[in-house]
């Protein structure tokens, strides 16, 4: 069970004065990947599914750096990835903390035997797979490095298009 976090109390002022500061030379912010706020989020929820510990709880921190998060600098990132954590917060958080993953066009380095590379893309249920490069390309055949990871598929054996 989640604790709200009262927005007016001190703590509440706190985070959301946090969240909602502007960049700019107040407080270099870690650009998190998919990847590791995945992780965060849920590193905390099992935390708190296991123990019912809320973000208040005085072993928390500790806890979630020792499984976890022991490879950030603790004094520089703690309130973003209390952000992160707080499941009111979580949303905006990943906004603002979690960099957006480019996508990409894939085409194998190797060529068929007519000479052509051939593409990745995506269908509508999210697999990936090969079409030929005379196939009319529509907006599943943008992918990004962790979706083609996800598949199986290892990022340096294709050359990468940017998408505009």
């Amino acid at each position: 069970m989640y604790r709200k976090l009262d927005p007016d109390s001190e703590l509440g002022k706190q985070v959301s004065a946090f969240i909602s500061k502007d960049k700019e030379g107040e407080h270099m912010t870690k650009k998190f990947t998919e990847e590791e706020y995945q992780k965060i989020v849920d590193c905390f929820d099992e935390l708190n599914e296991k123990y019912n510990m809320g973000l208040l709880a005085s072993n928390l921190v500790d806890e979630v750096f020792k499984k976890f998060i022991r490879d950030y600098d603790y004094q520089l990132y703690w309130q973003e990835i209390v952000a992160i954590m707080n499941p009111i917060t979580r949303d905006e958080a990943h906004e603002k903390f979690v960099e957006k993953e480019k996508k990409y066009y894939w085409k194998t380095k190797k060529t068929d035997r007519h000479g052509k590379p051939r593409r990745l893309a995506k269908d509508e249920d999210g697999a990936i797979y090969f079409i030929g490069m005379v196939m009319k390309l529509g907006h599943t055949s943008k992918i990004t490095e962790t979706e083609l990871r996800e598949w199986g598929y290892n990022p340096d054996m294709y050359d990468k298009e940017d998408v505009e």
